[in-house]
């Protein structure tokens, strides 16, 4: 029996006998590390914790409600971003309906940036936790335990990332994110990683800034401790998760030197930001393994970037940091957006040409969605274009399809004198033109000579190409 179950809420609920369909690739190749910690947390304190990641695992509404009568958990808490809270809802409704007497707590993405979400919807959770939840957590079980009641709002109490054991990888099943399509591995095996916590950059499409959360690190030891603990289960690679990996240059640096010190063969990537790269950190990153590097640059148009997502970062910046990372053998990526405030068709045209102008080697590029916390959002609020309830009525299931994901009718920023479908061809436009030229291919073949891991690594996109040039979109992707 589980003292706690932890439930990952899903895009989409399914019910018995419905045909069951992958609802959002990132479902499918994230763990649930939140989720992963507090388990580890909670069993470190002696407890028995069981995660049901929902999507993955296949689990109807039904199942749940099975595994619950199964475990007799004291408690349920479910996570959830503000793309799957309609989900968490439906769970929590369902659970109370059946057992009542068994308390459930919310977390997640959502209620993080929108506490008051919890007082003005009638969700059917006992009480949520704001901020990090560990202790916070365990603290509300203990009550729970001794026949207490614990109601409303509590705010997470942060703990030493250090003193929090390694993320529970045992309670999910890895072959699940791993990407198998006609029984071959199309990617290879990586391991999740996280280094720090939070992000001090003021992004308006983000809705991080709403959280306010102060930035903590691990330290290099611990980090390459865990590094070392799963190495054979991923063959030495690696995909940090944090939002800005080298936001501490010092603290990289220290993490790289860990690596080798050690003699760790270890390939691994993550996300940063094009202002805080230098090439002292990336000489030291490549040495250490790094092979690849995601830069969110967002737009090709400074003027957008700079005044109206408030990047701070011109193009010169972003040419020397894929330069620079070249030179020592890094891949670049670069994160793109359309569809900011104010942005122009000629806005768009640079960001459709930035991929090929700056020499980046993959391009992602999706709409922009004004996420509940963010400014873009309160903007949209503002003008007329999403209406100040929609949020809560979505979550509701009000006016929407029991199949329609957030994706599916979630209103977007049209600047003036752009149109939706414009937008979308954009996208497309923006991956023609950066994938197919002969200087591209001949990059790739360059690396799979050098690199078969390349290869192999590049199957997944490979696939995904076709559908990607013809459409903009990715299979698994509405936007």
């Amino acid at each position: 029996m589980a003292d706690i179950i932890l439930i990952h809420a899903p895009l989409v609920v399914f019910r018995k006998g419905e045909v069951f369909f992958r609802s959002s690739g990132d479902e499918f190749s994230n763990y649930p590390m939140g989720l992963m910690y507090l388990a580890s947390f909670l069993e470190k304190q002696g407890l028995s914790v069981r995660i049901l990641d929902v999507t993955p695992d296949k689990l109807t509404q039904e199942d749940i409600l099975d595994i619950i009568e199964l475990e007799q958990p004291t408690l349920v808490g479910i996570g959830a971003t503000s793309a799957s809270v309609r989900s968490a809802i439906k769970i929590v409704r369902a659970i109370k309906i059946k057992y009542k007497n068994i308390p459930v707590c919310f977390g997640g993405a959502h209620i993080n940036c929108d506490p008051e979400f919890f007082n003005r919807v009638d969700t059917g959770f006992d009480f949520c936790i704001v901020g990090e939840g560990e202790q916070t957590l365990y603290d509300a079980y203990l009550k729970l335990k001794n026949r207490e009641m614990v109601k409303g709002i509590l705010h997470g109490e942060a703990v030493d990332l250090d003193e929090i054991p390694f993320p529970a990888r045992h309670l999910i099943r890895q072959e699940n994110y791993e990407g198998t399509e006609n029984g071959m591995k199309s990617a290879l095996p990586t391991a999740t990683m996280l280094g720090s916590r939070g992000c001090p950059f003021k992004c308006t499409f983000c809705s991080i800034p709403s959280i306010k959360h102060k930035v903590r690190y691990r330290s290099a030891k611990n980090i390459v401790d865990e590094m070392e603990s799963i190495y054979e289960t991923c063959n030495g690679y690696y995909s940090f998760s944090d939002d800005v990996l080298t936001l501490h240059e010092k603290r990289s640096i220290e993490l790289c030197d860990e690596i080798l010190r050690r003699g760790l063969r270890v390939r691994w990537s993550g996300m940063t930001r094009i202002d805080i790269i230098s090439e002292k950190l990336i000489s030291k990153l490549a040495a250490a393994g790094c092979h690849d590097l995601y830069f969110g640059v967002e737009s090709g148009s400074e003027r957008i970037r700079n005044e109206v997502i408030d990047k701070k970062v011109d193009d010169e910046e972003i040419y020397e940091a894929i330069q620079l990372s070249k030179k020592y053998g890094i891949q670049t990526w670069l994160f793109l957006m359309v569809g900011f405030p104010t942005e122009t068709k000629e806005d768009v045209e640079k960001t459709v040409q930035i991929g090929r102008k700056m020499g980046a080697d993959f391009i992602g590029i999706h709409l922009t969605i004004p996420f509940p916390g963010t400014k873009i959002y309160d903007y949209a609020i503002e003008k007329g274009i999403i209406k100040y309830d929609l949020f809560d009525k979505f979550a509701q299931g009000i006016g929407w399809d029991d199949k329609e994901t957030f994706n599916d009718k979630w209103p977007y920023v049209v600047p003036g004198e752009l149109t939706h479908q414009y937008m979308v061809d954009s996208k497309k436009r923006a991956y023609l033109k950066h994938y197919l030229r002969p200087q591209w291919a001949f990059s790739r073949l360059r690396h799979w000579i050098i690199s078969g891991d390349r290869f192999k690594a590049d199957l997944k996109l490979i696939k995904m190409a076709p559908h990607a040039l013809l459409t903009g979109m990715t299979k698994t992707a509405n936007a």
